[in-house]
Order: structure tokens, then C-alpha cells, then sequence
């Protein structure tokens, strides 16, 4: 079967499931990772024989894909800040708003910290260093994107997860790039104490309410992480106290804490910080016009 052949028959199946648009795209993504030629190239190409192994690949996804898997999992690719990411069932697929969220630390650390990129000023006092903490890290890619983007900062990621940290060791070997990422169950305030102080604390912690399940896309239900993602009904803010907490013992005086929250959770989250003596907290909205990020400053 040719590429342009191959194209058609898995759009065309693909179609009634997820629309014209995005059927069309995620063929391309299909065939693009079954035989390595970038999705741009593919009608181009379009009279390339697909060999028997390229095909197998192919009609193995496509089956996976009739069943709404995720094309992320099902390639095992995502992209994330300009880096491709390892990406399985045991972590979250990064969103749009947490490439936001990663942007807007990175800016501010940049223009208050010019010594932290690879081309620091002329005067820039290099002894110096800045500690950054992702809580909950998953993939690995805010952790992994403020450690290419500031490579004279130190990072950490934590997760509880195994297979999680698993996947986020792998996407720092393959992308090489040193973050530090820890097993440590963040709500055990005991394993707390294997984490470093820090200047920056980062998390996209879980703070989906169990009662939005029935809103949600069953394909995010069916094959993405639930402990990443729902916190319970009664305590949709159990993360971000324990991590107010934390910040107080482990967070550097004029020390800043980024977090993504749930859109309709910003006032509340606001509230919670200010109600613990912090200096100021920002709520930004997204590229949607949600309130879907905070900042706290210590």
C-alpha cells in the first residue's frame, strides 16, 4: 500500500470518530511515527510502498486509535516546549496550558535572572544558582522544559508514581538533560523531608473533582492516569494546602510558587494562599480566557 493511499483508509475510518479536522490529523500523526517520515512529506511522498513491517505498525494503530486511544499513547510521542516526549497510560498527556504555565516561569526567571541561561552577561555572578522544584512531575516536562530553557538553574521533579518517574528518567536521557527526579509521596508530610529548599516550586497537581468525571471525554477516562488527575469531591484543594505548607518550610524567602488549578477553583485557590500569610498571590487566565494558573510569591 502507498503512503497516500494509506493516508485515506485510516482518515476515512477514523472520520466518524473524531470528526473531518482532527481525523485528518491524527492519520497523519499514525502514519508519520509507523514510518518515520514527517507528516509535512507524506502526500509528497504519497507514492511510497509502505513495507510489511511500516504496514503491521500501521494497521496496529489504527485499531487502537478506532478505539479512542489517545494517538499520544498510541504513538508513545508527544511534544511539549519544542522537546518530544516519551509519553504511556502512566502519565498525564501535557496540555496547552501547562506549555503556558512552564512559559511564564521561564520569562520571569529570565528577566530576573539573566545569569540562569547559557548566555549570561559578561558580569553575571556564576557561583550563584537557582532551585527549582516540580511537584507531581509526570512526563517529566515542565521539569525537563526549565532545565533547557535555564541550564544553570538545579531542578528537581518528584512523583509518587514509579512508572511515572520511569518515564520522565527516560525522556531525560533521551533528551539529555539533568533533572534530579525523586520517588516521594508529597502528601506524606515524613517523605517531605527528602526534598531540597528551593527558590522556585512548580506543580500541575491533581484538582479535577470526581463529580466532573460525567463531563469529561471518555477517552481521558478510559486511558489516562486518575490519580493525576481527581482529588475528592470534599477536598478539591488537599494538594495545594499541603503544598502552602510545604513552601512555608522549604520555600527560599522571596521564593515563588507556580500552579496550575481547575478554571473554576482560582478564587478559592487565591484565598487559600493569601489566608496563609503569603505576600502576594496572581491569578493568570489562559490562552482560553480561563483562570487556569497562580502565582505565589513568599
Amino acid at each position: 500500500m502507498k503512503y497516500i493511499a494509506a493516508l485515506e483508509a485510516l482518515r476515512k475510518r477514523l472520520e466518524p470518530i473524531y470528526g473531518a479536522s482532527e481525523a485528518a490529523a491524527i492519520a497523519a500523526i499514525a502514519l508519520e511515527a509507523a514510518t518515520g517520515t514527517h507528516r509535512n512529506l507524506l502526500r509528497l511522498q504519497g507514492h511510497t510502498e509502505l513495507t510489511t513491517e511500516q504496514q503491521q505498525k500501521l494497521e496496529a494503530f489504527s485499531g487502537r486509535l478506532a478505539d479512542e486511544e489517545p494517538v499520544q499513547y498510541v504513538t508513545g510521542e508527544t511534544y511539549f516546549y519544542g522537546m518530544q516526549l516519551y509519553v504511556d497510560p502512566s502519565v498525564l498527556i501535557p496540555r496547552p496550558e501547562t506549555e503556558e504555565l512552564a512559559n511564564w516561569i521561564i520569562q520571569d526567571v529570565r528577566s530576573e535572572h539573566p545569569y540562569m541561561t547559557e548566555k549570561a552577561p559578561a558580569d553575571a555572578d556564576l557561583t550563584d544558582t537557582l532551585k527549582m522544584l516540580d511537584i507531581g512531575t509526570g512526563s517529566g516536562c515542565i521539569a525537563l522544559a526549565l532545565k533547557k530553557a535555564l541550564p544553570r538553574a538545579e531542578v528537581w521533579g518528584c512523583d509518587v508514581s514509579d512508572a511515572a518517574l520511569n518515564v520522565a528518567r527516560r525522556n531525560g536521557a533521551h533528551l539529555d538533560i539533568r533533572v534530579d527526579f525523586q520517588g516521594v509521596d508529597f502528601l506524606d508530610e515524613q517523605q517531605q523531608r527528602l526534598l531540597p529548599s528551593v527558590d522556585v516550586i512548580v506543580s500541575n497537581p491533581p484538582y479535577i473533582p470526581h463529580k466532573d468525571k460525567e463531563t469529561m471525554h471518555g477517552n481521558v477516562l478510559r486511558f489516562e492516569p486518575h490519580g493525576a488527575l481527581f482529588v475528592p469531591d470534599n477536598d478539591a484543594l488537599l494538594f495545594y494546602r499541603a503544598i502552602a505548607a510545604f513552601a512555608k518550610k522549604r520555600l527560599h524567602p522571596g521564593g515563588r510558587i507556580y500552579l496550575e488549578i481547575h478554571e473554576s477553583l482560582g478564587t478559592e485557590v487565591k484565598a487559600l494562599f493569601e489566608k496563609e500569610g503569603y505576600a502576594s498571590v496572581e491569578l493568570r487566565k489562559d490562552l482560553q480566557g480561563k483562570d487556569r494558573m497562580v502565582k505565589v510569591r513568599h
